[in-house]
């Protein structure tokens, strides 16, 4: 079984990656995933791992407030993310197949192969499938609530054009694919029994983990593709930065995301394995 931190690397939050950490409000919204493995020792330097986890993904502008309020100007990088405002909290389900490779056995024989303390990278493909949520401001009362965004558009993913447009968002897909890689430590503390910890990165293929992307759309444009429910929720989504200053409003079709660059997510799990132990003599002895 493994249990850790989550990290979503996307569109909304900092750019850099020290920002990301240092920001001062990283630590109040920490998001955790869990699951469950099995692994097969093909040989004391090479195994397989099956896995299903489920979990929480995590960001938000508003880690950006402490620069932005020092930026030297309102074009500055971390200014135009704080005023954009957007949060996105992702429900996420994934299966991944992974190897696991052990750099010091092998040589099964060696001394080092017989340390308790053993490092590994692993690989591997996977699945997942996630649900977006972004918080929803009252106007009046400034209360927040988690609202789902996978069927707003906020973007205008999904739509059908009538219009010749500047620019819209592809229709969402909810299921994709990840490549996991990353490296680990595990302690043998007996026969049957190890722990350790690893830090897991996955790649994927989508930009719209996150629920930003590409352009701003118009309010009308939400109104024309979206039922009058939706459209009064998405008008009031798409754009939060008069939150952040009053009488704020982004211009229909101006960059809301960078779609240049697909989204990711991570993991920093402790690992904790139980060894069912074959009769059978293996074949490296």
């Amino acid at each position: 079984m493994n249990f850790g931190a989550t990290d979503l690397w996307g569109d909304v939050g900092t750019q850099s990656l020290v920002d990301h950490y240092t920001n001062g409000k990283y630590f109040d919204k920490m998001c955790f995933m869990g699951g469950l493995f099995g692994r097969f020792t093909a040989h004391p330097m090479l195994a397989a791992r099956l896995g299903v986890n489920y979990g929480t993904l995590y960001a938000t502008d508003a880690w950006n407030e402490k620069k932005a309020l020092t930026a030297s100007s309102v074009e500055a990088d971390a200014f135009q993310r704080y005023l954009r405002n957007q949060d996105i909290k992702a429900n996420i389900w994934e299966s991944t197949f992974q190897l696991e490779f052990f750099l010091f056995r092998s040589n099964s024989e060696s001394a080092a192969a017989r340390r308790r303390w053993q490092p590994y990278l692993t690989a591997g493909v996977g699945v997942f499938h996630y649900r977006p949520f972004s918080t929803f401001i009252d106007r009046t009362t400034r209360a927040e609530k988690w609202v789902y965004v996978g069927d707003l558009g906020l973007e205008g993913e999904g739509f059908e054009y009538d219009d010749p447009t500047p620019g819209y968002a592809m229709k969402t897909k909810f299921w994709q694919v990840n490549v996991p890689a990353g490296i680990g430590l595990r302690f043998d503390m007996n026969d049957r029994m190890s722990w350790g910890i690893e830090y897991l990165y996955r790649v994927t293929f989508t930009d719209r983990l996150d629920n930003v992307s590409g352009d701003y759309v118009s309010a009308e444009y939400l109104e024309r593709y979206l039922t009058p429910e939706k459209a009064a929720v998405a008008k009031e989504m798409y754009d939060k930065s008069w939150a952040i200053q009053p009488g704020a409003k982004q211009e229909a079709w101006t960059k809301r995301g960078n779609n240049e660059n697909k989204d990711s997510y991570s993991s920093l799990s402790l690992m904790l394995i139980y060894k069912f132990k074959s009769n059978k003599i293996p074949w490296w002895f």
